[in-house]
């Protein structure tokens, strides 16, 4: 995606498709980031009397930093500095009429953010790792000094759902081989371990 695209979602409200292909508006993502920084704002709990509202440091983090980005470029862009909110300023660089080393770059760093707010809310489940099985490319189970399994399998969609068998994928960390599709039952039963069995597991 490009600059363009990046901020908006960065800073709009922005259509996502959901599990069953269904396109519905969603906030920009740096105000989920902002709502993250501290989740219980809005509980009982958190009035002048209560307990401190908990703060997510990973959060708070992300968002200095993006704003510290955002206002740095902008100031060696322009010379002047930026007095309105992050929202305002993401779109209003996106606006700007750069060169083209400044296009590339801001879109590169506006992804990664988009990459990085997404990851840090919405975590995909990780890989499941086929512990014990020999990779039929290089023929290792484990790899490195730390004895990394080797192959792992892709069965989870970004909604954290199971997807359908059909399109699970395997690969190798050691030799980065791949298999997709069909290629993925036919391996798990050369493994000894069946599909239902992993799906059981899985769960």
């Amino acid at each position: 995606m490009g600059l363009k695209d990046n901020a908006h979602r960065l800073s709009r409200e922005h259509l996502k498709m959901d599990k069953d292909g269904k396109a519905h508006k969603v906030p920009a993502l740096i105000t989920d980031l902002r709502g993250a920084v501290t989740p219980g704002r809005n509980s009982s709990g958190g009035g002048a009397s209560g307990p401190p509202i908990p703060i997510d440091p990973d959060a708070l983090d992300l968002l200095r930093e993006i704003e510290t980005e955002a206002r740095r470029d902008y100031n060696e862009i322009s010379g002047d500095y930026w007095a309105d909110d992050l929202e305002a300023l993401v779109l209003h660089l996106a606006g700007m009429d750069l060169t083209p080393e400044w296009d590339n770059y801001l879109a590169h760093v506006t992804l990664d953010f988009v990459d990085r707010i997404t990851a840090m809310l919405w975590p995909v489940k990780p890989r499941r790792k086929l512990v014990g099985k020999v990779c039929p490319s290089c023929g290792w189970a484990t790899y490195g000094e730390e004895r990394k399994t080797c192959l792992s399998l892709g069965c989870w969609n970004d909604e954290g759902g199971m997807r359908a068998i059909g399109t699970w994928d395997i690969a190798c960390g050691s030799c980065e081989a791949e298999w997709v599709g069909d290629q993925v039952g036919f391996l798990l039963v050369a493994l000894d371990a069946p599909s239902g069995e992993v799906l059981t597991q899985a769960s």
